[in-house]
This record gives structure tokens, sequence and C-alpha cells, in this order.
């Protein structure tokens, strides 16, 4: 099936204006997913005013645009008010926003807006979406199709996270899971990569929740929409959307692939599907299949660091926080540096979910030569959840006592033991979700 264009997505963003105009404030413009929203309006011509409880750099690329930053004693007379999940509804310039007649919508519920007026191919999937979203907008592009995109991270090859494109052809977004954020969409096209057990403070039973989450979501496909199932997609889900279920076919064994790992040719199946689904040929489905580099903080290579005395050792960044993205990761980084020893520095993200997967974590981090744990990165917790990452320092020893392991209270503790542990040509792999990777990015 081919791209197709509809009146309403060529109608632009302009449908969204209403009795105050072209205007929109945007709460906690500085996440990713906000940005791009903001990136949308900006590019469409709209006002774009912004706050964030952390003020964006001068230089940001948002202001370059036309970005307004606004408080409460400067809120715009606007037709909408956007507010990430992490700014509360009694936020002063939210509340001030609305009392000015602005209608109030939270980040996934005007993405669903959106979605009523352009097309979207909606990536979802508990593991892998920024790298598909990105991968699927890439290989696109390439191709001379410009569709727009929104991925929740900076794609160097794409110049950036979020592009309008053409309003005619879709818009390819990255749709989360968290909180049923992504059953505000009304997507033409889904293209599913996996579904498992994730988030449990949004989904406390565990995985038959998530998938009746994602059943309700595959649901919400449009009329004559496709589903687009990856590999590792689950078969059964088929049976809760009228949309076509199209399996995705696995890679030939030679096909070459710009990014390393199992999950990675897992992902590069389903973005062929994908790409192949707007007619792409061959010839340009391996060029981006073999061409893609990735997105920020996937297996990203950072520098190669001076210990001193000739030596060296690669320092990379992950944003893999979950068990099997920590050991996904952990694999590619062997595959890419089969010779190399592989020493992890792991920030756990969120009491909770360290809590519900414990025994997982102790096996995920099984390929890697040296571990550095650090304390649980807290985010959403409730003060009852008392989850220590040091709980799993007993296990790591009993279940490989040749290799290092440490708890460490601080990200500088952490980065000290590790290095003054680390030969040359060691990769240092530093894992996690939460503030980590601003530490290490200012090692010179």
């Amino acid at each position: 099936m081919g791209v197709q264009t509809s009146t309403a997505s060529a109608a632009g963003l302009d449908k969204l204006a209403l009795e105050n105009g072209r205007v929109v404030v945007f709460v906690g413009v500085g996440g990713c997913g906000m940005r791009g929203l903001a990136t949308f309006f900006l590019q469409a011509g709209w006002q774009v005013y912004g706050c964030d409880a952390r003020p964006l750099a001068a230089d940001d690329k948002l202001f370059k645009l036309g970005l307004e930053v606004c408080d409460v004693d400067s809120v715009p007379l606007a037709s909408w008010v956007v507010r990430s999940a992490a700014v509360p509804a009694s936020d002063d310039v939210f509340e001030k926003c609305i009392a000015e007649s602005a209608r109030p919508c939270l980040y996934a519920e005007f993405l669903g807006e959106i979605s009523k007026i352009r097309e979207v191919v909606a990536v979802a999937g508990t593991h892998g979406k920024t790298t598909c979203t990105a991968w699927i907008a890439y290989g696109l592009r390439q191709a001379g199709v410009e569709v727009g995109y929104l991925v929740g991270a900076e794609v160097p090859q794409l110049g950036s996270s979020s592009e309008w494109g053409d309003p005619s052809l879709p818009l390819v977004i990255e749709s989360c899971e968290y909180a049923r954020s992504f059953h505000h969409l009304r997507p033409s096209k889904v293209a599913l990569i996996n579904v498992a057990a994730e988030h449990p403070d949004t989904y406390p039973g565990g995985l038959p929740e998530v998938t009746e989450s994602f059943a309700k979501f595959l649901s919400n496909t449009v009329d004559g929409g496709t589903i687009i199932a990856g590999p590792e997609a689950p078969s059964q889900l088929q049976q809760h959307t009228s949309a076509t279920w199209m399996p995705a076919c696995p890679l030939n064994s030679t096909t070459n692939i710009g990014l390393f790992g199992r999950h990675n040719r897992s992902n590069a199946a389903l973005v062929a599907a994908v790409l192949r689904d707007f007619d792409l040929s061959d010839e340009q489905i391996l060029h981006g299949l073999s061409t893609f580099t990735g997105a920020a903080r996937r297996l990203e290579f950072l520098k190669e660091l001076n210990l001193g005395n000739g030596e060296s050792i690669k320092l990379v960044s992950d944003y893999a926080h979950h068990p099997t993205e920590v050991a996904a990761t952990i694999n590619a980084a062997r595959e890419r540096w089969p010779q190399a020893k592989i020493n992890v520095m792991f920030q756990p993200h969120q009491a909770q979910r360290f809590q519900d997967y414990r025994e997982l974590y102790i096996a995920c981090l099984d390929e890697a030569d040296m571990v550095a744990l650090l304390p649980i990165f807290r985010a959403r917790d409730v003060d009852s959840c008392s989850a220590d990452s040091k709980e799993l320092l007993p296990d790591l020893e009993a279940r490989h006592p040749q290799r290092l392991h440490n708890f460490c209270e601080t990200i500088e503790q952490s980065i000290n033991w590790t290095l003054s542990n680390s030969t040359t040509g060691s990769v240092v792999l530093c894992l996690g979700a939460g503030d980590i990777d601003g530490y290490i990015r200012k090692l010179h």
C-alpha cells in the first residue's frame, strides 16, 4: 500500500486554530516530545510560547525558530496551552493560560488532536521505539519522501528530533504506552515492535495489563488502516483490530544493517517492511538499512578518553534502563567491539521498576566484564518504595565471582572507580535514563 493524501492532512496545523488564533503555549517545553510539538508549530508559522523549570540555553534551536519565553506575568492570549506529563495541572502558567481562555491539553492529548488532521504512522512497542521511528524517517527521507517525524531523541543524520515535513505525507511518530498516552492517537498505520511488561507504576498487573493496553491502542487504528508487525510482535493482538495485519519478514542473514546487536536485526526487519509499504525499491530499502547510524544515546560513542601514560578507553552512552534493554545494549557493544572489555556503569531508573524486576536486573548484566552500580534514579516513585540497587551486589558477586563489581554512592565515585580499574582499549558503557549522561559528557 503506497502513501495516501487526504484533504485533512493537506490542511495543516491551522485546522487547530481556535478563537485566539494561531497561538500556543507549551509548559515544560524542554522535554523531547514537547520540543517536537513546538517545532511543528513554529515551522507552521504559529506564535509559540514556552516555559520550563529548567531554562533553555541561550543558543537553543527553538529560539532560532522563533520560540518566545513566557511566565505567569506574561502569558499570551492563546488557543491552546499544552503541558507535559511532568508538569502538574496546578502549574501557575498553565492555570493562568486557562483563565485567559486557552484550551488545556496534555502532550499526549495534543498529539492525538494532530492525528485527527494528518495521517499518522505510529511506532509502538515497549522497547525500540526511538530507534525504529528514527530509522523509518531516515530511510524515507533518504529516498526523497519528505514525511514529518517526531522522535524521542536527537537524530544526527536527520539534523533534529522532529520536522513537520510535507503535510500531504504522513507524520511518523514515536507513540508511548506509558500512562496509556498512545490511546489518544488515531493512526492510519502502526509499526508494532514488541510488547513486554514495563512501567509497573502504570501497569501494576504486569504483562496482561500492558497487552490489554496495546490491544486498545491497536483498536483505534482508522478504518482501512494497517498494522505492520515486527518479528517480536505478539500475533494474538491482531484479533483486537479491524486493520490489516501485515507481518514483517525476518531479514536475510547477509543483509547489511548500520546498527549492532540481535535486537537491531529484528528492528531492521520491521523498518524494512514499513519502507516497503511506502513503495520504496529494494535498493532504497537496503540503503536506508545499511547507512543509518542511530539516535542519540543509543550505543552512542562519545569520545576516546585519555587515561594517561598513553592509555585510553572508549566512552559510550546509552539510555537503556529496563533489564531487556540493558542486556540488548551490552550484547550490541560486544558485537561492535568484540575484542574489548565491556565495563558497565549502570544507573537504574525508578525504584518501582527496580523492585518489580529485581531478578531480571541480575541476569541482564551477565555479558559485562565489570559493573559499577549507582543508586536508583528515582522518578515518579512513592516514598514507601525503598528499593536499593546495592541489593544486587551480593547476587552479582555470587554469579560472577571472577569479575569486579562495586556499588558507588555517586556518579563521580563510579567514574573514578571504573576508570581506575579499566585497561587501555576497554569500552566504558554508561547506562541509564537518569542524569548519568550529563556527567560523562563533561569528561575530558
